[in-house]
């Protein structure tokens, strides 16, 4: 059985994947609506570049700075960049290039972070595989969930709602983040 600590981990991994997945979604959606074509394909080319870059920066920082702050800094830049699309709203292209750029980059950046977390937060080994499986499988769900609620959303409430919603999900998971005991 898994301790509180580590099924805290997995479901803020899912709850972290899903706003992750959902804010992107209306990034791109929007993009591609109020930039066209060009400026939605030149944002995910920057993206993948740039995150290649970014990922081995992070895992650098990962392996050298304390993971916990990291951890709860990640999702606290997700909540500045959410609040960032909440004030900016949709109708800018060139906003919305630059949130979608920003919000793969730090998906890229957060990845290090989370995937070094498993063996700092459960002093058992075994659970160790339980705790990989979840996040894949967490991982996998929210990712694919969340698109479907972001068209929901949106289309019943407008982008507004959708991304006040993303942004209370973000806000919500920084706090419980700081909850999450990380053995050093």
């Amino acid at each position: 059985m898994l301790e509180r600590n580590a099924v805290l981990f997995i479901v803020l991994q899912f709850g972290s994947r899903f706003a992750n997945s959902f804010l992107v979604t209306a990034a791109r959606y929007e993009l591609l609506e109020a930039g066209g074509i060009f400026q939605f394909a030149g944002a995910q080319v920057v993206t993948s570049i740039a995150r290649m870059v970014v990922s081995q920066i992070a895992g650098l920082l990962t392996d050298n700075f304390a993971l916990k702050k990291m951890y709860v800094a990640t999702e606290a830049c997700n909540l500045v960049l959410a609040l960032a699309m909440f004030a900016c709203g949709h109708e800018s292209g060139g906003v919305l290039f630059i949130l979608n750029i920003g919000l793969g980059l730090l998906f890229a950046f957060s990845q290090p972070v989370t995937k070094s977390m498993p063996p700092a937060v459960t002093p058992s080994h075994e659970d160790l595989a339980v705790i990989n499986g979840w996040d894949l499988t967490c991982d996998k769900v929210g990712r694919y969930l969340a698109p479907f609620a972001y068209a929901v959303v949106s289309s019943s409430y407008g982008f507004s709602f959708a991304v006040l919603l993303s942004c209370a999900l973000y806000a919500i998971l920084a706090l419980l983040r700081t909850r999450v005991h990380v053995n050093s």
